[in-house]
């Protein structure tokens, strides 16, 4: 189950790096089925009841509706990916998630809103990231997790400690991750930070272009390799291109 925010779930219209990880592991032979309660992409004229996004999701939630880009062909589609979702929320609802859902894995990519925002610093959102997994843990000791670092956005004038507190977050993410691995259940980080560049990689400075949603997938493809007992990682040219 990948579990993210805006970064994930993608526009109206987007491939997303979601659907270019289903298209790598299923060339790597991987009969992966994803879960969650939503399908869609972001649709941006839905109105959530009170502004906010549906937490617990709601499946019917018409802000998770949207369609991918004309074309795809997309049936392993389901996500718990929202537009606006932070760690700090994701936390209070993951062990329901898994226990509905009954995930063998979580790929997680949260973290960018709850820095962004003010919401968390380095140090409260790692923390908020150990509850996490341990509240998933509860529904599912044996599950398994990919969780991928914070990508860094382009300068904004009103956030000038973004890349700062994003940079300290992820040197410490590795060591985190390995201290709260077991032997039933590792966790194990995905350097999205090291391999995407916000300025070539995005079309507004942090939501993934074509050629970020490939590098995303490649970096998720490549931990998970082990997985399916792949010696040689994937990398960026194994993962459909733009189109």
């Amino acid at each position: 189950m990948i579990v993210g925010d805006s970064i994930s779930q993608g526009r109206e219209g987007d491939h997303t790096w979601r659907y270019r990880l289903w298209r790598t592991l299923l060339g790597q032979g991987a009969a992966v089925r994803f879960v969650g309660p939503w399908k869609g992409t972001w649709v941006s004229s839905a109105v959530w009841p009170g502004d906010r996004p549906p937490h617990p999701a709601r499946p019917d939630d018409p802000a998770h509706a949207g369609a991918y880009r004309r074309g795809v062909h997309f049936p392993a589609c389901r996500h718990y990916a929202s537009w606006g979702r932070l760690l700090r929320e994701a936390k209070d609802n993951i062990e329901d998630a898994v226990a509905a859902y009954e995930p063998g894995w979580l790929m997680v990519a949260l973290g960018f809103n709850d820095l962004a925002w003010g919401v968390s610093g380095p140090d409260r959102l790692l923390a908020d990231l150990e509850t996490f997994v341990q509240r998933a843990r509860m529904a599912n000791p044996a599950i398994q997790f990919l969780v991928g670092n914070v990508v860094h956005r382009t300068p904004l004038p009103e956030h000038p400690n973004l890349a700062g507190d994003t940079n300290a977050y992820n040197r410490e993410l590795p060591s985190r991750l390995s201290a709260l691995s077991t032997r039933a259940s590792t966790a194990v980080p995905v350097d999205l930070a090291g391999v995407y560049d916000p300025r070539h990689d995005s079309y507004d400075g942090v939501h993934p272009n074509g050629r970020g949603e490939i590098k995303i997938a490649a970096a998720f493809a490549a931990a998970f390799a082990p997985a399916l007992g792949h010696v040689r990682a994937a990398v960026p040219g194994q993962v459909p291109a733009p189109g």
